[in-house]
Order: structure tokens, then sequence, then C-alpha cells
């Protein structure tokens, strides 16, 4: 599936003023959070959870690489450490990836960049509700953020459960052979 049919109409989708449309979800957070959550969604203009069910499509994901997953989860820094993630233990989730953790993952273009939306099962509590998750791309598959609405470790960023997408998403790249 070509993703770019659909750009044209997603871009309507992105206002053009300087505040960020956010979630309830995103309102709710700790000030600070709220302002880091403002930061990391201005790269698409609207905060993805808004975007729900709007032209999201299965097979519309990003050509996401082992490096772009190394890149975000090691190497990256932390907004609230200042310090290199280096979650080397997120790069376990690619055993929650091929458990079957993951229950839907759809993905659209806003403003040029790959949005993804993701349902994850809970890693210690299988039947509870799925956790959403949101994960911006470039067009490339370079990460540029994500986020967890479920766990406290999603607000740093790197949790399993976006850990356990992105590979997710790189094992798609693989299999349709989409490298950039």
């Amino acid at each position: 599936m070509d993703c770019s049919d659909s750009e044209a109409k997603s871009d309507e989708n992105v206002e053009a003023t300087s505040s960020v449309p956010l979630s309830d979800y995103a309102k709710k957070l700790d000030q600070r959070v709220t302002k880091r959550c403002e930061d990391k969604i201005a790269a698409i203009g609207i905060d993805p959870v808004l975007l729900e069910g709007k032209h999201f499509e299965p097979d519309c994901l990003p050509p996401v690489e082992a490096t772009d997953i190394l890149s975000y989860l090691v190497l990256e820094t932390s907004y609230y450490t200042q310090k290199q993630f280096k979650a080397f233990r997120s790069l376990e989730a690619y055993k929650q990836m091929v458990s079957g953790f993951i229950a839907s993952v759809e993905g659209h273009i806003v403003a040029n960049k790959f949005v993804v939306l993701a349902k994850v099962r809970h890693s210690q509590r299988m039947n509870d509700s799925l956790i959403p998750i949101w994960i911006i791309t470039e067009r490339e598959g370079t990460i540029i953020s994500a986020h967890c609405l479920g766990c406290k470790a999603g607000l740093a960023e790197s949790c399993s459960h976006i850990a356990s997408v992105l590979f997710y998403l790189e094992a798609c790249t693989k299999i349709n052979g989409r490298f950039s």
C-alpha cells in the first residue's frame, strides 16, 4: 500500500496555530510532562491520540530498521535526566513482540511524518485493558518520539511497550523489504 495517496488528506488534520491540540489524557498530566508532550508532538502539530481512527491503516507503517531502534532506545538523550536512555532492558521487548503482546498497529502520514498508533498487552497483567501507545517517525524510519499512555516508564519514552512495537515495525520492514 502506498501511503502517499492519503497524505494530502492527513495534512488537513494539522492545525497551523502555535498551540498544539492536546487530548484529555495529555491535559491531565503534570505540567512538565504536558509540556514535554507538546514538544514531542510539535513535529506533526496535533496529539496522536486525537487522530485515532482517522485514515489509519495496518499497511501504512514506517521502514524502521534495527539501527533506528538502537539509536532511539540506547543512544537518545532522556528529556528528564539529560542522559542517554541506555534502555538496554527495553531491547528485551523483542520477546514480547514474538509472544503476541501487540494487539494492533496502524499508521498514517501526518505533516510528512509517519504516525503509528498501537495497542499492547500489559506484560504483568494480561487481563487488563490494552495499553495505547503512539510513535512518530521520519519518512525514512528515524524515530522522532514515542509515548505510552499506560505506564510510568512510558513517560520516560522508552518502556517495553514502545520497544515491542518498534520491533514489530522492524519485522514488518524486513518482511516487506522496505529499507530506506
